[in-house]
């Protein structure tokens, strides 16, 4: 079976880039066909809207509606990839990529309930979902109030790197955030200062957080099981977490599998956050590829 492993950007300080390093190159010689989307105001990128700098969560969905239907031989407006008229596709999304991802799946699965797909020429062949590190379903509310409890220290830290963008200009606090702390996973200091070039040009626009407060995935979960309504039509997916993980907690990631309807919860691996990246990061695509191969 030939699979298309479609990554997906981050969206909050990093475009298509952070793939390209290691999981891209690994994965295609292992005969994976991939591609990665830089969303808008990422990786150099407009915004639909001329200088914008927030963008709302709709208009990433309808970007990756229609990336991913265009990478489909017979779709009207196809890509150009030769990847044939029904490509199997497996979405890999981390950190508010992820959530992003879940915003789509809301619209994929309406769309299939609401369309004859064999009239239709619904082109979209899922067949796989893969979270890393993702924010969860009810986004970064109840996790800082976890981290405020945890810390005041380190929920300063991520206030400062991220609305403050100071991961951009602080070394220390980009290390923490990003990469585990003190250089034990083979970042450099000239590492850091490549990453922080891309992550000044990738938040020319930034992720309407306000908009997207009240739109969050989890508005529309079941209450008892914490599962996307329509969980049970989910293709076999898989929530990884990483132990070292400065921004997100692992109940953010236990609830995010709930979200997809994996009972046994989360893999959690040995990485920092940016799991992409630095001398761990074939913990997570190995964990990646053992999916792959269950499929």
């Amino acid at each position: 079976m030939s699979l298309l492993l479609h990554i997906y950007g981050t969206r909050i300080f990093q475009a298509s880039w952070c793939w390209a390093e290691n999981y891209m190159p690994f994965f295609a010689s292992l005969g994976f066909p991939c591609v990665a989307l830089s969303l808008q105001g990422t990786g150099g990128t407009p915004t639909v809207e001329k200088n914008a700098k927030k963008v709302r969560i709709e208009s990433h969905v309808a970007d990756l509606d229609a990336f991913l239907r265009g990478l489909s031989h017979t779709d009207t407006h196809n890509l150009g990839f030769e990847l044939g008229d029904n490509p199997q596709v497996v979405v890999l999304g981390h950190s508010f990529g992820g959530l992003s991802i879940m915003k789509w799946l809301e619209k994929f699965y309406s769309e299939r309930e609401d369309t004859d797909i064999n009239n239709q020429n619904y082109n979209i062949n899922l067949c796989g979902v893969a979270l890393l590190c993702s924010v969860p379903p009810s986004g970064n509310g109840p996790m800082t109030m976890r981290f405020l409890k945890r810390s005041l220290k380190d929920s300063w830290k991520i206030t400062a790197g991220f609305v403050l963008k100071k991961a951009i200009s602080d070394n220390e606090i980009c290390r923490a955030l990003f990469f585990g702390g003190k250089d034990d996973n083979g970042i450099s200091d000239t590492d850091i200062e490549r990453y922080q070039s891309y992550f000044e040009r990738d938040t020319v626009a930034t992720i309407d957080l306000a908009d997207l407060s009240n739109k969050l995935p989890s508005t529309k979960i079941e209450k008892k099981t914490g599962s996307a309504p329509f969980a049970a039509q989910l293709p076999p997916s898989i929530v990884i977490a990483a132990c070292d993980d400065f921004v997100l907690d692992e109940e953010g990631s236990r609830e995010t599998a709930r979200y997809l309807g994996i009972d046994s919860g989360p893999v959690i691996i040995d990485s920092p956050h940016d799991i992409m990246l630095g001398d761990k990061w074939r913990n997570g695509a190995d964990a990646i590829l053992a999916y792959l191969q269950g499929l």
